[in-house]
Parts: C-alpha cells; structure tokens; sequence
C-alpha cells in the first residue's frame, strides 16, 4: 500500500493531481528544487504541500518515511548543476520505506547510471523503454525489505 509519496520534481503538481483524480488516498510531498523555476505557488493555489530544495544536500526528514519517490528530469538537472547522482539515490535510500518504489523518467543515459547504482545498493530494478521513439527511459525500482 502507497500511503506517503515524494514527488522529487513536482513541477506544478501533476503527480498530486493525478492521485487525486483517481480517488487515491495519498498524501503527496511536492519538492521543487531550488535552483529551478519557484512553482511553489501554483503548487499551494491547488491545495497541495510543497516545498523547495536542493537536491545537492540530504533532505530533512526522517529515515523509512515515503513508500514511493517519483522524478521527472531529476537526473539530467542534477547532472547539469554537477551534484551527485550516486548521492541523491543513496539519499533516496535513506528515506525510502523497505519494499518502496522509486520512479524514475529521465534520458538514457542519466537512467542507465541510475540504474547501475541502484543495483549496488541491491535495489530491484528494470528499466521501461517509451515506444515513442524517444530518448527518454522509465526506471522502476523496488527497494528489498531485506538486503541479501
């Protein structure tokens, strides 16, 4: 069950949105980072929670708190402003429930180090290639309740 989710780059709150249009009862942390447009605004009109941050820096919560974290782009901007992607998923890690989802859409190259890095910290992972034609990639991870 999805209860807690963190949308890393929540942009105007789609990802909020659409859990609300679909009767799902969950609750949506919608994280803008800092260096990017201020969308906070737009995301507080709608209703929604919402705060910014730098993705560079550990975010302050507590361990195990969100069953799914979701990112669109998140990779590709942390690239362009040299932060560490190794970093962010160990973060993602920290925060993430055992048995919790990370969603992740960026460019293939972006996804392809997300998901090397995924499997060793021994989390699930696959990637989705978009019949679009694209150069966009789906990654899904799943993080174990249990490392072997």
């Amino acid at each position: 069950m999805i209860r807690n989710v963190m949308d890393m780059n929540a942009r105007y709150g789609g990802l909020n949105a659409a859990f609300l249009e679909e009767g799902k009862a969950v609750w949506v942390m919608n994280v803008v980072p800092t260096r990017a447009r201020n969308t906070l605004p737009i995301i507080f009109d709608q209703g929604f929670a919402g705060v910014l941050h730098d993705w560079c820096e550990p975010f302050p919560t507590y361990p195990r708190t969100y069953d799914m974290l979701h990112a669109n782009g998140l990779l590709s901007y942390l690239i362009s402003e040299q932060c560490s992607i190794t970093e962010l998923l160990l973060e993602m890690d920290r925060i993430l429930r055992p048995e919790g989802w990370v969603v992740l859409s960026d460019e293939v190259g972006s996804i392809e180090k997300a998901r090397s890095i995924a499997t060793q910290i021994r989390w699930e992972a696959r990637v989705i290639d978009l019949e679009n034609g694209s150069d966009q990639r789906i990654l899904v991870c799943q993080k174990p309740f249990v490392r072997r």
